[in-house]
C-alpha cells in the first residue's frame, strides 16, 4: 500500500513513498518515523507539483507533503477521499 483512503476522507501515505514534510520558511522539516503518515483530505488546500517538480499536498497549516508517486495517482486518492469512498494504490 503506497496511498490508501477510507469513508471518513482519511489518507494513508505510506513513509517509503514520502519524499519530505516541510513548511516553507522553517528551518527543518519533519521526522516521518517509518509510520504512514495519516492527513484529513478536509486539511488539503490544493494538490500540485512543488518548486522541484515533486507531486505535493499543500496543507493548511503550510506543511507540504511531496511525495514519490504519479500525479494522477494522488489526483485519484485525493478525489476518493473527499467523496467518502475507500480506495487504495498499491
Amino acid at each position: 500500500m503506497r496511498l490508501k483512503c477510507n469513508s471518513n476522507s482519511l489518507i494513508y501515505i505510506s513513509q517509503k513513498v514520502i519524499l519530505g514534510i516541510k513548511r516553507p520558511n522553517s528551518l527543518e522539516g519533519a521526522k516521518v518515523l517509518g509510520k504512514p503518515v495519516l492527513i484529513n483530505a478536509c486539511n488539503i488546500v490544493f494538490l500540485s507539483h512543488n518548486n522541484d517538480g515533486q507531486v505535493t499536498f499543500f496543507m493548511q497549516n503550510g506543511f507540504e507533503i511531496s511525495i514519490n508517486i504519479f500525479f494522477s495517482e494522488a489526483e485519484q486518492i485525493l478525489n476518493s477521499a473527499m467523496q467518502g469512498k475507500e480506495d487504495e494504490i498499491n
